[in-house]
């Protein structure tokens, strides 16, 4: 990771993002406001004397000046327009860190900000990310004012540029590598934790910073728990293993789930289940194109799978009661994916206060997506002891849900495909395609 002043991002990429957002800041700016975004600063570790957590500079302070250094700030007004302000390379950085770049002559020294804001006669502060201006006088905007412009922020963050997608693919290259260890490695006896090691060693071999997100490994009916930290558990013969394993570059990431057999070979089970989210996947990504409202992509994927489990004889009665009453969010209990990029949960959609049930589920992305957008796409398809065997469920959805034939799936687990998708004018990307499912 680059460390002092260094650019990830060339200026000109830099002043792009800013002349996107200039025109809606100056509707909703007065002459005397400034508009300010922290980077923060280094976290000590708790008991950890001189330790501090690896920086991860604010994504919105890094998105507005491709800067990874701690407790910069980066600010616009309409009288001084953009302006970084940096705090100065220290002695104890240079002898113990090996920092040795000077302050560029573009940026201004963070001791100097205080001087900027009285000469400008700046008076209210829109304030973001991780503040470090507590030494500051400042007057805080209210509240109201401030979801307006961090609601703006966000919306044009969305929009990837050409620089951003470019780090996702790369990134993308290095998980296929990874998952690539992955297959060569898997066989019966390997245990959760030597699967999420080679993964996680080989993609650092090959340029990845680090994991975005704790690596998932879930075997055998552990692959129906979602957020499924590797075990000591070691893999049965004829088990399906379920990995949910990313890449970060410079805080870019791409967030890839895939499913594979232990031996090389779906049972019949398990190869009408996968081939069941795969279908939703494909149907899910056939229409996510600009103006598609994301609950459409989700119910759609969801209706391939109530479908699928109706031909199964799991579910019973019409798919559009099925979907209505919540019943299928007992086998896909979770949204059809968010949006990743900047960050494994990127900008979530902040601006949606009231989040809307949808096929019995919240969605954490709520929105009509646009070009430039990238999301996940990751439908699943899970059978979960905790939910099967739950008297309240089984009473709510008895019309709907035929117990004794799903409690038959639970030794299988579960299946979730997931793919990163960039949205174009024409047919939706698939930035992780070159990472092989079965």
């Amino acid at each position: 990771m680059p460390r002092g002043y260094t650019l990830v991002f060339s200026k000109d990429i830099i002043q792009s993002r800013r002349d996107r957002i200039c025109k809606q800041l100056d509707s909703l700016l007065s002459e005397n406001d400034i508009f300010i975004v922290c980077c923060g600063r280094a976290k000590a570790k708790p008991g950890g004397l001189d330790q501090t957590y690896d920086f991860i500079p604010h994504p919105d302070y890094y998105w507005l000046s491709g800067i990874r250094r701690a407790e910069g700030i980066v600010v616009y007004s309409k009288k001084a327009s953009w302006i970084d302000f940096l705090k100065p390379i220290s002695n104890a950085e240079i002898v113990w860190e090996g920092v040795s770049e000077v302050l560029p002559s573009e940026y201004r020294d963070l001791r100097e900000f205080s001087d900027f804001v009285r000469v400008n006669s700046l008076k209210r502060f829109f304030v973001y990310g991780e503040s470090t201006l507590e030494n500051f006088n400042i007057n805080l905007a209210e509240n109201s004012d401030w979801f307006d412009i961090r609601t703006c922020l966000h919306q044009t963050r969305r929009i990837k540029d050409s620089a951003e997608v470019c780090l996702i693919e790369e990134a993308a290259h290095i998980a296929k590598k990874g998952y690539d260890r992955i297959r060569a490695f898997l066989r019966e006896g390997v245990t959760e934790r030597e699967i999420q090691i080679e993964y996680e060693a080989e993609i650092q071999r090959f340029g990845s910073h680090r994991a975005p997100y704790d690596t998932i490994v879930g075997t055998g009916d552990r692959a129906a728990v979602l957020h499924a930290i590797p075990t000591v558990r070691r893999a049965k013969k004829e088990e399906l293993v379920l990995i949910d394993a990313g890449v970060d570059l410079f805080d870019y990431c791409v967030d890839i789930t895939r499913v594979y057999p232990i031996d090389g070979k779906f049972s019949a089970q398990q190869e009408n289940l996968y081939s069941l989210v795969l279908a939703s996947q494909e149907k899910a990504i056939s229409i996510a194109k600009p103006g598609t409202e994301w609950r459409s992509v989700h119910y759609e994927s969801a209706k391939v799978i109530a479908e699928g489990l109706k031909n199964l004889n799991i579910l019973r009665g019409d798919t559009e009661s099925t979907l209505e009453s919540g019943a299928i969010s007992v086998f896909y209990p979770h949204g059809v994916g968010h949006l990743v990029g900047l960050r494994v949960r990127d900008t979530g959609c902040m601006e949606n206060n009231n989040p809307q049930e949808i096929c019995g589920v919240k969605l954490r992305v709520d929105m009509k997506i646009q070009e430039g957008h990238i999301l996940t796409v990751e439908p699943g398809c899970y059978f979960i002891a905790a939910l099967i065997n739950d008297p309240e469920i089984r009473k709510k959805y008895k019309d709907y849900v035929n117990w004794p034939e799903a409690e038959k799936w639970l030794t299988i687990g579960g299946v979730r495909i997931e793919d990163d998708i960039l949205i174009t004018k024409g047919e939706p990307k698939n930035l992780t395609s070159i990472v092989d499912k079965f």
